[in-house]
This record gives C-alpha cells, sequence and structure tokens, in this order.
C-alpha cells in the first residue's frame, strides 16, 4: 500500500462579466490535503495577497526591462490601445508604417510590408532587423524563397497584429549590442497579449470591408493601337503593302475573314484582370487570472481576397500565453503559438509576361481574353498569347498556379526564480518550427513557348527547426543614498537545421509536334516518379549554431547620472576557426537634468534627459557556406563531385560602430513629450561578391570588404493638446527621420555597377547606396540640323530630329557608357508620419498621415509604355510623339528596334517619389452601457475606417511607395507594383 497520496490542487478562477460582477464558475470538491499539501495552499494564498506597491512606467530593453527614466539607449515604443487596434493591417510591419521616428515601412503587398532601421547598411546581406517575438527569435529571410518571382515570406504575416500588445524598436549600440552579430540591423521587441488579474476579460473584434480596383492606367485603345502600329511602321521605312502583308494581318488590313472577329476587339485587360477585393478579420481574446496564475488565449482568422483575380491570403492564428506560481519564489512564464497561412500569389517585378499588372497594360487590345466561335461569340476556351509573344492576362490569372502554404509552431518556456527582491535567475527554452510548401505551374494555354518548353511546374518543400536555450541572471539593488543599480549575465545557445527539397518538371515539345514529360494542363503537379518530366532537382540541408555571452549593467546615481555598458561574445558555425567569434560592446550615458535644483521645482519641465551611447553590433545574416569549400554532385551519366563554391576562411559578420546622442524631454507633466537623436553609423566588413576568372573553374566567391555610413536625425513628438476638456479630448502624434547614405569604400576588384533586368544600380565610393546610375536625358531635338553628338551605342546609327538629347558627361562628343552618371538615388531625404486621436463623449476620430519627401522611384512600367519600338501596347501619352522637322515634345520619333537607344536606362524614367498621404480615416462609437448591457458586456464598439484615401504626389504610376521584400535592390523600381489599396471597412469590438 502506498503510504503518501498525491492530489491534485484545483484552482477555480471566477469570470467577470460586465463590470463589478463576480460570477464562479464551479465547484468541486477535492479530497482533504495532507500537511505538505495544506503548507502549499497556504503559500498560493500568500502569494496570491501578495501585490506590488511600487508601480513604474518600464521600457522592454531586451531580455528585461528597466525603468524608463534610466533608459540610456535610444528605443521607440508602439502601444496597443483603442486607436491603434483601428489600424487595420495584415501584418505587424503593415501597423507600424509612419507610427515610430528611424523606422522605414514600405509595403510590398496587401500582406506583408517591408521594414528597415536608420538607413540601409548592406548590399548583400539581410537588411531587415532582428525580430523576436515574446522572447523567441524568427528568421527574417528564410534560405527557400517564394517560387513566385520577387515574391518573399514575410515571417510577420503569420501573426495577428491584434495579438501583439507591445513593439519596442532598438536603434542605437548600447540597445543592440547585447545581441551581438544580429543587432547591427536594429532590434524590433514584439510582446503578445497577457493575463490579468482578479477578473476575466472576453475581447472579441470582427470586421469586414472591401478593396477598391486601383484606376486604370492610361493606354492606349484598339483604334489608337491601330494607328500607333501603323504609323511606327511607315516611320521606320515600311511600304503600305508590306504593312498589309505583314503586322496588318492583326491590323484588319488584310486580317483573313476566318481570323477577323478574334482581331476585332477593344479589350481593357485591367478590367479584364482586376476587380474590387474583400477583406474580412475574426479576433478573440481570453484574458483572466489572479496572483497565483494568469493567462491569455488568442484565436483569429483573417482572409483577403486580393484585387487580382485569383490573389488571396489567408491565416488562422492560435496563441495561449500562462504564467503561474509555485510557491512564492518559482514562477513558469509559458508562451505557445501555431499559425496556419496560405496565399496564392502572382509574380511581381521584371517578370512581365506573368506579373499580371504589368502585362495587362502591355497586351494589344485587338484581342479578346477567349476564342470565339465563327459568328464572333465568345467560347469558355482561353485564347492564346498574341504575336508579340504576350501571354494572355486572364489565362495567367486563372490557369497559372502560384500557392504557398506556411506552418508555424513556437513554443517557450521560462523557470523564474526569485532568490532574494534583488536576485532573479531564470531559465528557458524554446523551439520554432517553420515548413513551407509551395506549387508553381505554368501552363500551355494562353502562354508562349518558353522555347521547347510548352508547360512546367515546380515544388518546393522545406522545414526549418530552430531550438534556443537562453539563461540569464540580474541582481538590482536600491541603496539608502538614492543610488540604483542593475545587472545581467546571461549564456545562450542556438541551433538551426533547414531541410528543403526542390523540383521542377516540363513538357518538351518534340520534332513532330508531340510533348514529352508533362503533357497536359491538367498535370500541375511534380511527378518524381516521372523521369522523363524531370528538368530538375534538389535538396540542401545545412545546420548551423550560435553559442553566446552576454552582460549588461545599468548604474543610476541619485537618479540623475546613469552610466550603461553592454557586452556580448557570440561564436557562430557560419564562420571560419579564425573568424568564429565576435565581440560586442557598447557603453553610454544619461544625465537627468530634471532632477537637478535648478530644474527639480520647475512647473514647465517635467523630465529633461540627455543621453549618448556608442557600441558595436554585427550582421550574420550572410549565408552559411561562403566561408568554406563547398562539394556539388554533376548529374550526368557517370556522376561526378567537385567543388562548386570556393570559400573564404577570412569571410566574417558586418560590423557596424555606432554614435548616438539624444534628449528625453517632457513638459507640462508630461502633456507634451519630444524626444531627439542624432545619430552616426558605420558599417564595416560589408558582405561582397567578387567575380572570378572563368580558367578559375568558379564563378565568384565572398569577401568581407568595403564599408558603408548612415548619419541622421529623428524627432518623435506627442501632445495632449485637450485632456477632456467639456468632454473633448484631442492627442497629436508627429515623427520625423532624416538618414543620409554614403559608400565609404569597396574592395578594389568589384564590379562599379549592378545590372539588374533593365536597370543599373551605382557601386561606387561616394554614392549612395540604391543609386541609379544612366544617361541623362535633357530633351528632345527638334530638328535633325540640332543634332551636335554621334551615337556610339549599338551599331552607331547616327541620331535624328526627335531622338533623345543625351548629357555628353565627358565632352567627347559621343554619347557611349562612358557618359552614365548617378541619376537619383531611392533614399527619400526624410520620411515621417503624423497622427491625430480625438473623442467626444461616445465618439472617437482618428487621422493619420504619413509622408516621404525625396527619394527617386524608376518607373520600369512607364519606360515600357514609352519606348515606341515594338508591337506592345503603349501609354496614351505616346500621341504626342515627335512627327516633324520642329515639332516640340517629349516623346521621341517611332521607330521599330529602337536602333539608336532612345528607350536606354536614362532620367527619362527617374521620377519624383515624394507623397504625402492621408492613410487612415477612422470613427468610432461607444455605446453607453446601462442595466442589462452592463452585466453582460464590459464595452461595445463600431468603427468605420478608410485606408489610403488619397495620395498627393507627383508619380506617374501607381504609387510612389514601392518595394520588394525577396529583393532590397528593388526597392524604388516599380513594374507595376500593386499600390496600397483604397478601403472601407466596417468592424465591432465588444468586451464581455
Amino acid at each position: 500500500m502506498l503510504k503518501n497520496k498525491i492530489y491534485l490542487v484545483v484552482t477555480i478562477f471566477s469570470i467577470g462579466i460586465g463590470v463589478g460582477t463576480n460570477n464562479t464558475m464551479a465547484q468541486q470538491k477535492t479530497p482533504t490535503p495532507s500537511a505538505a499539501s495544506k503548507a502549499f495552499l497556504d503559500s498560493l494564498q500568500k502569494a496570491k495577497k501578495a501585490t506590488s506597491t511600487d508601480v513604474v512606467e518600464t521600457v522592454n530593453i531586451g531580455y528585461t526591462t528597466i525603468n524608463k527614466h534610466y533608459v540610456t539607449g535610444s528605443n521607440a515604443t508602439f502601444t496597443s490601445d483603442n486607436h491603434t487596434r483601428d489600424l487595420v493591417a495584415m501584418s505587424p510591419n503593415n501597423l507600424l508604417q509612419g507610427q515610430l521616428a528611424g523606422v522605414k515601412v514600405v509595403n510590398t503587398s496587401a500582406t506583408s510590408a517591408f521594414l528597415t532601421i536608420r538607413g540601409n547598411a548592406s548590399f548583400n546581406a539581410g537588411v531587415t532587423p532582428l525580430y523576436i517575438v515574446d522572447g523567441i527569435p524568427l528568421k527574417v529571410q528564410r534560405f527557400a524563397n517564394s517560387l513566385a518571382v520577387n515574391v518573399d515570406n514575410d515571417p510577420l504575416a503569420d501573426i495577428h497584429p491584434e495579438d501583439i500588445e507591445s513593439v519596442t524598436v532598438l536603434k542605437d549600440a548600447q540597445a543592440t549590442a547585447i545581441y551581438g552579430t544580429r543587432g547591427s540591423n536594429g532590434v524590433v521587441l514584439i510582446t503578445t497579449n497577457s493575463g490579468t488579474a482578479g477578473k476575466t476579460y472576453l475581447d472579441v473584434t470582427a470586421y469586414t470591408g472591401f478593396l477598391t480596383q486601383p484606376e486604370n492606367i492610361s493606354v492606349l485603345d484598339s483604334s489608337q493601337y491601330r494607328n500607333y502600329i501603323i504609323a511606327k511602321e511607315r516611320a521606320s521605312g515600311v511600304s503600305d503593302a508590306a504593312i498589309a502583308s505583314g503586322i496588318g494581318k492583326y491590323l484588319l488590313l488584310s486580317t483573313p475573314a476566318s481570323q477577323k472577329e478574334r482581331y476585332n476587339n477593344n479589350t481593357n485587360w485591367q478590367n479584364e484582370v482586376l476587380k474590387n477585393g474583400l477583406l474580412s478579420n475574426f479576433h478573440l481574446t481570453l484574458r483572466g487570472g489572479d496572483a497565483v496564475a494568469k493567462y491569455s488565449l488568442n484565436v483569429g482568422y483573417s482572409k483577403l481576397n486580393s484585387v487580382i483575380q485569383n490573389t488571396d491570403f489567408s491565416r488562422f492564428n492560435l496563441r495561449f500565453n500562462l504564467d503561474y506560481k509555485i510557491g512564492s519564489k518559482l514562477t513558469f512564464l509559458n508562451n505557445l503559438s501555431y499559425a496556419k497561412v496560405d496565399r496564392k500569389l502572382s509574380d511581381q517585378g521584371f517578370a512581365y509576361n506573368t506579373n499580371q499588372l504589368f502585362l495587362t497594360t502591355l497586351k494589344s487590345p485587338v484581342l479578346t481574353p477567349y476564342q470565339q466561335d465563327a459568328t464572333g461569340a465568345n467560347t469558355i476556351y482561353l485564347d492564346s498569347s498574341d504575336y508579340n509573344r504576350n501571354n494572355n492576362p486572364l489565362a495567367v490569372a486563372n490557369r497559372m498556379i502560384n500557392k504557398n502554404g506556411t506552418n508555424r509552431i513556437s513554443a517557450r518556456t521560462v523557470g523564474q526564480y526569485t532568490f532574494s527582491p534583488n536576485l532573479v535567475l531564470r531559465l528557458g527554452v524554446s523551439l520554432d518550427y517553420f515548413r513551407l510548401q509551395e506549387n508553381r505551374f505554368l501552363p500551355s494555354t494562353g502562354f508562349a513557348t518558353a522555347g521547347y518548353v510548352v508547360r512546367s511546374a515546380s515544388a518546393q518543400n522545406s522545414a526549418e527547426l530552430m531550438f534556443l536555450n537562453e539563461n540569464t541572471l540580474t541582481y538590482t539593488k536600491k541603496t539608502k543614498s538614492g543610488n540604483s543599480l542593475f545587472a545581467l549575465v546571461g549564456l545562450a545557445v542556438q541551433s538551426t537545421t533547414l531541410d528543403s527539397k526542390y523540383g521542377r518538371a516540363v513538357g518538351t515539345l518534340g520534332a513532330n509536334g508531340s510533348v514529352f514529360g508533362i503533357s497536359t494542363d491538367q498535370q500541375t503537379t511534380v511527378n518524381t516518379g516521372d523521369p522523363k518530366s524531370l528538368d530538375s532537382i534538389g535538396s540542401i540541408s545545412p545546420a548551423w549554431n550560435l553559442l553566446s555571452g552576454f552582460t549588461s549593467i545599468n548604474y543610476a546615481i541619485k537618479d540623475k547620472y546613469i552610466f550603461a555598458g553592454t557586452f556580448r561574445a557570440d561564436g557562430s558555425s557560419r564562420f571560419a576557426k579564425n573568424s568564429r567569434w565576435g565581440y560586442f560592446p557598447a557603453a553610454s550615458f544619461a544625465w537627468r537634468l530634471s532632477k537637478e535644483a535648478f530644474l527639480k521645482n520647475s512647473k514647465t519641465i517635467s523630465e529633461l534627459k540627455l543621453r549618448t551611447s556608442y557600441g558595436l553590433s554585427g550582421n550574420d545574416n550572410v549565408g552559411v557556406s561562403n566561408s568554406f569549400n563547398s562539394l556539388v554532385s554533376t548529374p550526368y551519366i557517370y556522376s561526378a563531385i567537385s567543388i562548386g563554391i570556393l570559400g573564404n576562411s577570412s569571410f566574417q559578420w558586418e560590423s557596424t560602430k555606432q554614435f548616438n546622442i539624444g534628449a528625453d524631454i517632457e513638459l507640462a507633466k508630461g502633456k507634451l513629450a519630444l524626444t531627439l537623436d542624432f545619430y552616426d553609423r558605420k558599417t564595416d566588413h560589408l558582405f561582397n561578391i567578387i567575380n572570378l576568372p572563368t580558367v578559375s573553374g568558379f564563378k565568384n566567391y565572398a569577401v568581407s570588404e568595403g564599408s558603408v555610413k548612415n548619419t541622421g536625425i529623428e524627432a518623435s513628438l506627442a501632445w495632449k493638446v485637450l485632456d477632456n476638456t467639456k468632454g473633448l479630448s484631442w492627442q497629436t502624434k508627429f515623427n520625423f527621420s532624416y538618414n543620409k547614405n554614403k559608400i565609404l569604400s569597396l574592395p578594389a576588384r568589384i564590379d562599379s555597377t549592378d545590372n539588374t533586368d533593365d536597370y543599373t544600380m551605382a557601386v561606387r565610393t561616394g554614392t549612395a547606396m540604391g543609386s541609379f546610375y544612366g544617361y541623362n536625358a535633357i530633351g528632345i531635338y527638334e530638328k535633325t540640323s540640332d543634332v551636335k553628338l554621334k551615337n556610339g551605342a549599338g551599331n552607331a546609327n547616327p541620331f535624328k530630329g526627335g531622338d533623345v538629347i543625351f548629357e555628353d558627361v565627358n565632352g567627347d562628343g559621343i554619347i557611349d557608357q562612358n557618359d552614365r552618371k548617378v541619376i537619383g538615388n531611392v533614399n527619400p531625404d526624410f520620411y515621417g508620419g503624423f497622427i491625430n486621436n480625438f473623442s467626444f463623449k461616445q465618439f472617437e476620430l482618428s487621422i493619420f498621415t504619413d509622408f516621404a519627401v525625396g527619394g527617386k522611384v524608376y518607373n520600369g512600367r512607364r519606360a515600357a509604355l514609352e519606348r515606341v519600338s515594338d508591337y506592345s501596347n503603349q501609354s496614351t501619352s505616346v500621341l504626342n510623339y515627335w512627327k516633324n522637322e520642329g515639332d516640340k515634345t517629349s516623346t521621341p520619333r517611332l521607330q521599330n528596334g529602337d536602333a539608336v537607344g532612345n528607350g536606354r536606362f536614362s532620367s527619362r524614367w527617374i521620377e519624383d517619389g515624394s507623397y504625402f498621404r492621408i492613410k487612415t480615416i477612422t470613427l468610432a462609437y461607444n455605446f453607453p452601457l446601462t442595466g442589462v448591457f452592463k452585466k453582460a458586456f464590459s464595452n461595445a464598439r463600431v468603427i468605420a475606417t478608410a485606408q489610403n484615401l488619397v495620395t498627393f504626389s507627383n508619380y506617374k504610376g501607381y504609387s510612389p511607395e514601392v518595394g520588394n521584400y525577396a529583393n532590397p535592390n528593388m526597392y524604388g523600381v516599380d513594374y507595376g507594383n500593386l499600390p496600397p489599396l483604397k478601403s472601407i471597412i466596417l468592424g465591432v469590438q465588444l468586451g464581455l
């Protein structure tokens, strides 16, 4: 017989429904506990009664929180409240746009955004910050990018914005050095909803709305198109007879009767592919607990049907946070989350034959989406590609497949033991599992044949597992003399493994018209059991580890003089033995002048703190194999293994030295708060790629050479203009950021230009990163007699009247590649946001605007629509093309093939990216709760939100706000990117 009995202790929580009510959920009998169990119960009751008497505002500084008055680093915090919850966003990055100084957010789609902090400091390494959610670091750039062209998996897109309680952005070296090799791009600390003691809350949010189809780009209709093509042919010296027997077959000049209806149309392709979109969202938060245990359960579902046909996004979220105490000294902090995201994507960027937004403006309007019968009526069958080899945009929308599905599970548990009020030990373990499954299919129907390939299917599956053990010991002490000490030491071990597999199958055209491999458009997936169809197959399985030790200290003398320091040592398996360890120190000082005798009793200045910092942080997002020689197999009949990648044993992380000086000011008892910062960051050991001679047997190798500098000024203001004055409250917030970027040095062997698609970026000392490099177009020759320069490009056809005038930069009388120069850079001069929140009785009104001044955009779509050199459709602006000697115009003469290079990459396509946008207007009504409603609800609120109402800009595309998450080099490059969409949203928020 067992002498000892085990008793299950059940704590019954109370749910408060409405205001001032407490209803017990259940009453259960338990066995009479033993003396030991009674003692345990007594300790729980004592813990319940324990309350804090010193309530101070704290700031998350990484690994811990600290009294905000003792913060010596530069950070910014975004906290969830009624007004921020009204900002409808699919990704937390979308939510942060225009909210925080020094944080630049560019929407890359309706469901993701690209975020940088204090400028761009790398060519090839990741430039996005380190994201940490409830202590779990997220990998930002997955090794397996999306199969969809220029589309990436935004890791924050699987987090529901309404799960978030606060976001803290760490910006200077004092704040980021504690994250060592991962901190130089800044750190974003995300804290999700936590439990509450004393009452249970159930908050429900639901909203739905529609997204409006973007305004059509003005292109030629069928009549204008026919006239344009005929005029272009004649201007190129083609006779009318040759026109009629050639391109005229498609222009109703010599079209066979059986084909006439196919080319007798006036199709608006943008209306065929674009539509109004729909979005919906549901989110539930259940929070409660007592002095012993606190919990928070979050459930969310979001759905967005985009304005592009068959492009959508859906997400299911589940998150559970639980903190509970065992006795008075031991506490367990637990976080568990699951997210499932499914996407149907569309290609972006310079994939003009599969980028639907780009293709809809280039496709000839004389064609129709569907095949027609003998009477001219549309059938159900999609038409094929056209005489210019442009795909059918509707076939791209309806038949092409770009499916992307992810599952993510994150778990963390921390055991916290309080030895004394001064000494706390925390031992933590985290797991993060991410799985990606993708399928891509290019059909034959409506698509131009790519060589012998008539259709193709691609598949990608990857799984990434991260394990993290972090342990910290903190010590705090307040002396009788008024001095305060905070000290932290920690040890962390992180291990990550990736298993990624890829396969591509094709259908190829044989000599007799038969198809080998994928034989029909119904076979949309890769069949590894069919070797005839397999075109390529591969896998990667890297693993990498990080071992870290870190410490931080903060010492305040009489609450006036604050000294702080941080140090971290990181050992990473990404690098060879002689470059494996990195050391990252930082030091800072702050002086609270408001505590000095001459300001202590000031009625105007509530807080005045000056601070400065200097330190070092790193960026290890540079791949896992650049330090080592890598073997690759060659799939021939007799397979072989060779060194495929030449490693560099001196390769290392990028390192950033940063100086910061700032001030925190509060006036009128906190009604007016102002934060100012100046920073100077220099990044060394840039990750660069050096091309090698062909005879070496290698294409290139990686080096850690070069440096870049970012300097800037940040300001943020919060002002309670009216605080419940006759029922009216008004709060305004404003933030402003200025950043200047400059390349200081580069490897001597690096290419000085980066040629990407049809544009070129300068990679030169003294220029800014993101500088466009091309010809400076200064007008159109009105007459041939005005031509003074020779054309050194191509076959050197001479310039004539109607050609573009390019600046002769070197003065040699010849226009060639030596006349290219920097013609603008993508970086704005300054940017920011302006927020006004009003409340009057039960009504609330929020107006949020953001802006950017300066910065250039390459309008790639306009470059394609105004080249006047091929058979693609064109912008209506080309109707004003140069026709006769003496004409004054901005559009050059028509010609076939652009023999003189009028369409070359030049300032013709570079536009000002400045804008001011009314981003969000929200009107909310809070229902007054009385009687039975007061018992049933703690709050009831309805909202109406309008987003992206008006953008004031001189930009000639959809929107000057363009970027690309997958390819940072495409920041400021527009190939018809989907703009921030206008939307009207209605919602309800209920508290039970």
